[in-house]
């Protein structure tokens, strides 16, 4: 009575060289429900008893109409926010790197404040002891001294913290 053996198909549907599909990682655009409110439309139509009646089929044929629509407006609509969202990233992204450069350029400002001042403190300092020194007769000196305290003072006014806008 305990028959054990199990039958062994003659075709399982499995050969067991199966191969992997590509998966791009792409999305595929979904087709349209046109053809599901067409066939539901059609039904109602040819068939109102199949949906309970020829006021229940019309109503359903309606509201799959409207779904229709609604749903291709919403995709519409989700489109056009993913393009004005992709834009806004890039600007964000934009920005964020302005943000980053003048941030930079604000601190090399600030760094370079106190070099500028040592600058043309030292220089005003060298020009008036430059004065001096010519007053006493020792002009190369003082020449030297001026020559190098203008140069100090000019570099100082006149430098600038580093970076270009682009």
């Amino acid at each position: 009575m305990n028959d054990t053996s199990i039958p062994i198909p003659k075709e399982s549907g499995s050969d067991g060289h199966q191969v992997k599909a590509d998966v791009s990682g792409e999305l595929v655009q979904a087709q349209p429900l046109t053809h599901m409110v067409q066939a539901i439309t059609g039904l109602a139509a040819s068939n109102a008893r199949f949906f309970g009646g020829e006021v229940a089929s019309t109503l359903i044929a309606g509201a799959t109409s409207q779904m229709s629509a609604e749903l291709a407006q919403t995709k519409q609509e989700l489109g056009a926010l993913r393009q004005k969202y992709e834009v806004l990233s890039n600007s964000f992204a934009d920005e964020r790197i302005q943000k980053a450069i003048l941030a930079e350029r604000i601190d090399s400002f600030r760094s370079s404040r106190h070099l500028k001042n040592i600058g043309i403190s030292v220089g005003t300092l060298l020009l008036g002891i430059g004065a001096q020194l010519i007053k006493i007769d020792y002009v190369p000196h003082g020449i030297a001294s001026i020559v190098i305290g203008a140069l100090l003072v000019l570099l100082s006014w006149l430098s600038v913290p580093k970076g270009a806008d682009k």
